[in-house]
């Protein structure tokens, strides 16, 4: 499976679609580290600064520290997979994730 010419064109046309990606995975991690003090240790650790879920600017906070350096190990996966989620639902795009475009090359 190879994402054409003409998808990967349309989705550089998309304004703000790296935002809008993360700031779904930084929503997901927000709900796994509610449920999870270790998770919320390790998100701390990896952004620097305390996570305060009682502040309403934590999430966009989230999304800057995460567009300049990605978090953790593996949040390739999860990027793709919003990125897949999104394409789909919002733009009804098939897009293929660089793992299921080459299924024998481990990413992390």
């Amino acid at each position: 499976m190879k994402n054409s010419e003409e998808i990967l064109n349309k989705i550089k046309e998309i304004p703000d679609l790296d935002r809008e990606i993360t700031k779904q995975v930084v929503r997901q991690d927000i709900e796994e580290a509610k449920k999870s003090e270790k998770y919320k240790k390790m998100l701390e650790s990896s952004v620097g600064f305390d996570i305060d879920f009682n502040d309403e600017g934590i999430l966009n906070k989230l999304v800057e520290s995460y567009m300049q350096v990605p978090p953790y190990m593996g949040y390739c996966h999860s990027y793709w997979s919003a990125k897949k989620e999104i394409l789909k639902e919002k733009y009804n795009i098939d897009w293929y994730t660089p793992t299921e475009e080459n299924p024998d090359v481990i990413y992390d």
